[in-house]
């Protein structure tokens, strides 16, 4: 085996790789090349390649052809347990946690404290999870079991969990889609630390382009499966970094919305569920989009899922059109014409080992079928109709959900209830993980429901999405409304300052470097 150059330029270099699936090339001869202690951004749409050339690095893919190189030493991966041994660490956008377990063995899985006999040091255990949990801010108890988490949650306890161990390079696909501006500026705290301190590489993959010239260093753009080339971020601006990822000129983002009608689509009245509601009262109008917005915990998820009857709530009436609705179950919401598009689509949104074509099928059976047989004609057309409106990148509609890209994936769960043709539709984070099409894409789906008198109640972490995308914006702060604006009354200022309450702006800018100082 050769040896290792005495000082490596490059900690990890890809050369040449190529990867295909059937009907898709999904990476073609693509070099990439990390330096000791830089942030090195990876961009591209949805289905570009950034995920598929990561996972060839984790060893969860087999490279077709190409050399992956670590410390300058030619170094076959063909596991995990490789990558592992070679120090490299990933944060997948998709959550991989142990859901049976709970936070503390969670971030110490097969790195225990152990006493002799072979026991786990349970008390060792609680008190380092403990610690790594405040340094990063994080307000949960390390016995609290997984499963009992968000999505919000889980994300900040996986990023927790890479800063165990002693990493040489740390990899992170989208870590900052489901966190509050809070807890994104303590994670680039604790990545500047990292690099400056301890030579700690990163490779940083983000759809939040602002990010890009905040914490890289670097970028590498991806399109089609090719690099179309690297650059140092500060010889790189904005408006050309957009192009080079889309092939073109960029076109409008938001659009601009129509009055709504005065009719009303949806009303809660004083929805009540434990602690976590606190008496919510609001109106959406027919061909109106009414933002929800809030720090981690507010309850704009829950509020969501209690409307369309995923969870049970303890007082308060829910109106469809003016007209009061019993809800026990998601299917009582769906009869109802209410639609639930939620956060964490891999679980909850869709049928993994199903195809596109079933996912978007199951809501809508009783209305593509006659007699109980199923106009197959008609549902060739409408999946493969919806497909090409929101510019789904797959081989066929006959593609299995967990062969698409988180982004593609997040289409088909808009496109399956699209079909399904509900009088409301809540959207849970519409765009996390979207690149800037698919958002334009999306953003001008809900446009066209707009259009048709459809209400939308969007749940949304994203205060400049809440700010353009919402006739209305309410925040909310501890399960209770405590604010809302009209179109174009607001800032994120403003948005943030509600959200936060009694906090101040000092309190909240003081979090970032608070991290610093006990960052791993």
């Amino acid at each position: 085996m050769p040896s290792a150059p005495d000082s490596p330029e490059f900690v990890v270099e890809m050369r040449a790789i190529v990867k295909g699936f059937p009907g898709v090339l999904a990476l073609n001869r693509v070099n990439f090349q990390l330096r000791p202690g830089e942030v090195h951004v990876l961009l591209g749409e949805n289905g570009a390649g950034k995920s598929t050339l990561i996972k060839v690095l984790s060893g969860a893919y087999k490279a077709d052809a190409g050399d992956i190189l670590v410390d300058g030493v030619r170094t076959p991966i063909a596991s995990p347990q490789d990558a592992l041994d070679q120090g490299l660490r990933f944060i997948y956008q998709e959550l991989s946690l142990a859901k049976n377990l709970d936070i503390a063995r969670n971030m110490f899985l097969g790195m225990e404290p152990m006493r002799r006999g072979g026991i786990v040091d349970e008390k060792t255990l609680y008190a380092r999870a403990s610690e790594y949990l405040t340094r990063f801010h994080i307000d949960l108890n390390p016995a609290e079991m997984v499963s009992k988490l968000s999505v919000t949650e889980q994300k900040m306890v996986e990023i927790a969990r890479a800063l165990t161990t002693r990493a040489k390079v740390i990899v992170l696909d989208e870590p900052t889609d489901v966190l509050e501006d809070r807890s994104r500026k303590d994670l680039f705290a604790v990545i500047r630390q990292l690099k400056q301190e301890q030579g700690v590489a990163f490779v940083y993959i983000s759809h939040r382009y602002a990010e890009v010239a905040e914490i890289g260093d670097r970028v590498t753009i991806l399109r089609d499966g090719t690099n179309v080339g690297t650059y140092d971020i500060k010889d790189l601006e904005f408006n050309k970094m957009i192009e080079l990822m889309i092939g073109g000129e960029i076109k409008k983002q938001y659009p601009d919305l129509r009055t709504p009608s005065e009719e009303n689509a949806l009303r809660v009245d004083g929805l009540v569920r434990g602690r976590i509601l606190n008496g919510i009262s609001l109106v959406v109008k027919r061909g109106e989009i009414v933002g929800v917005t809030g720090l981690m915990g507010a309850g704009k998820t829950e509020l969501g899922r209690a409307i369309a009857g995923v969870d049970r709530f303890d007082s308060g009436q829910v109106y469809v059109q003016e007209k009061r609705i019993r809800l026990h179950s998601p299917q009582d919401g769906i009869r109802e014409g209410i639609a639930y598009l939620p956060e964490d689509r891999k679980s909850l949104g869709l049928i993994q080992n199903h195809s596109i074509r079933e996912n978007y099928a199951y809501p809508s059976l009783y209305r593509l079928s006659t007699l109980g047989v199923v106009n197959q004609r008609r549902l060739d057309r409408e999946v493969a109709d919806i497909m090409a409106r929101l510019s789904v990148k797959a081989p066929d509609s006959l593609t299995f959900a967990m062969q698409l890209s988180g982004g593609n994936q997040q289409k088909v769960v808009v496109a399956k209830w699209l079909g399904a043709q509900c009088q409301v539709l809540i959207f849970d984070e519409p765009t996390r993980g979207i690149d800037i099409n698919g958002k334009r894409e999306i953003y001008g789906i809900m446009e066209e429901l707009l259009e048709r008198g459809v209400g939308i109640l969007m749940l949304t972490s994203d205060y400049t999405e809440a700010l353009e995308m919402s006739h209305r914006v309410v925040v909310m702060r501890r399960g209770a409304i405590c604010r809302e604006f009209a179109r174009g009354e607001a800032t994120e200022s403003d948005i943030l300052r509600e959200a936060i309450g009694e906090m101040n702006a000092a309190d909240h800018s003081a979090g970032a470097a608070a991290a610093v100082g006990g960052a791993a």
